[in-house]
């Protein structure tokens, strides 16, 4: 393992030796990954292969991390985590060679099966329980996340085990982040970036949100080709908002966009398996009064919020400063459940804790979070100021770099210009796009 894999392992071994536990079964896309390094595309992208990869990782540090999987990722496996153990079972795809497809004599021994075998499964997980001495006692696994046939096989191939749940103590210990991985997330968080300012870039009069949401995808991969910097790019997502139509759902054609329409992004990017989180607001054309003066509000909060987030600070305190600023400017009641959350490697990317009023984590250099204090008003539209921050001994280091306060672009109309024709980056927002004419 890289040095950085096998701080993650022992401090995983910590915990469970604390606990008594013998060892850790990773089920979840995001906890296989941080276990081993290696992402698999199958329980990444396909709900359905959920418990087809798990990870075992045994309490005693002379045995090995051993990960159970599908022969058609083995390769993959290997080349992202060469030291692992690996325990493969037969999936549907063969993997001969075509020279071996053309050789009469070399007649398959067996029939792949149509996806896999459960009892082929079933042996390779009974086997590394067995070999990593976690076939019985007390074994933790991400017990509120197993699918039920995961959760039979374990009990099958385990019946003395008696499993407890590990999320807590997970969530605790990928909240303080390595170096390594807060440089990913400044990967992500600078292409979303880039996929904000070459959507606006994009952006004419009739546009709908799911217009915005083509042209940020269309911004993001448009950076990401042949870039270095973003070489271990894989996905990207966004909530983006057009005007009074706050949704967040896919396809919103219920608005086109005019001039004076806010457009709302929440959105981020994947890079080498770290997903950012982030947003601003901008207006297309001149913005009313009434935007501008919440807009200004809501960034000053977010800011108190952010200035909160120092080590040893109180989480929850950030939510009463940010609220109580929103509330004491002109907006009693402004409701809202959190200003933020912490991030890293769900696709779901918001991760606890949660800055909320009754948050009693206390910060620590390393935290990354993402501050945010956002409203979806329909009268006004939807505004978003959101930034990850990493805490560090001198206060909150900011990862976005686009500016807070409302960003105004010419309302323009006519053909659409190729993205990132002006090369990206929070320079260019606002400037006109050569061959667009406004409104």
């Amino acid at each position: 393992m890289t040095a950085e894999q096998t701080s993650i392992v022992e401090g995983i071994r910590e915990r469970l030796r604390a606990r008594g536990l013998a060892g850790y079964v990773a089920f979840t896309p995001s906890n296989l990954f941080y276990v081993t390094g290696f992402r698999s595309y199958f329980v990444s992208e396909w709900w359905r292969m959920h418990g087809t990869v798990l990870a075992f990782v045994p309490a005693e540090s002379e045995l090995p991390v051993t990960l159970v999987l599908g022969d058609f990722e083995e390769k993959t496996a290997r080349e992202s985590a060469p030291d692992l153990h690996l325990s493969t079972y037969r999936l549907w795809v063969d993997l001969s060679m075509a020279s071996e497809l053309a050789t009469p004599a070399l007649s398959p021994t067996r029939q792949r099966p149509e996806q896999w075998d459960d009892g082929e499964l079933d042996v390779r997980v009974a086997d590394a329980l067995r070999s990593l001495r976690m076939d019985s006692g007390r074994v933790a696994t991400d017990l509120p996340h197993l699918n039920v046939a995961t959760w039979e096989r374990l009990q099958r191939t385990a019946p003395d085990v008696e499993w407890l749940d590990f999320t807590p103590e997970m969530y605790e210990q990928r909240l303080v982040k390595q170096e390594w991985e807060i440089a990913r997330l400044r990967s992500a968080v600078e292409l979303s970036e880039r996929g904000m300012v070459g959507a606006m870039e994009l952006a004419r009069t009739g546009m709908t949100a799911s217009d915005i949401r083509s042209a940020y995808q269309i911004a993001v991969a448009s950076a990401a080709i042949g870039d270095p910097r973003y070489a271990g790019y894989t996905d990207n997502w966004v909530l983006p908002t057009v005007g009074g139509t706050t949704s967040a759902s896919y396809g919103s054609t219920a608005k086109a966009l005019s001039r004076g329409d806010l457009v709302k992004f929440d959105c981020g990017t994947t890079v080498g398996g770290y997903r950012s989180d982030g947003g601003r607001t901008f207006a297309f054309g001149e913005p009313s009064s009434e935007a501008r003066r919440l807009h200004d509000v809501l960034a000053e909060a977010q800011r108190r919020a952010r200035e909160e987030l120092r080590p040893g600070a109180r989480i929850g305190d950030a939510f009463t400063a940010a609220m109580s600023y929103v509330r004491s400017a002109g907006f009693p009641t402004f409701n809202r459940g959190h200003v933020g959350h912490s991030v890293g490697i769900d696709t779901f990317h918001e991760e606890p804790p949660f800055i909320g009023p009754d948050c009693e984590v206390r910060a620590q250099a390393g935290m990354v979070f993402a501050v945010e204090v956002p409203t979806y008003t329909p009268d006004v539209g939807a505004i978003m100021i959101e930034d990850l921050i990493v805490i560090r001994e001198s206060g909150p280091e900011l990862l976005h770099s686009l500016p807070h306060e409302l960003i105004a672009v010419p309302a323009r109309r006519g053909p659409v210009a190729q993205a990132g024709d002006s090369g990206g980056g929070a320079p260019l927002v606002g400037q006109a796009t050569q061959g667009a004419s406004p409104d």
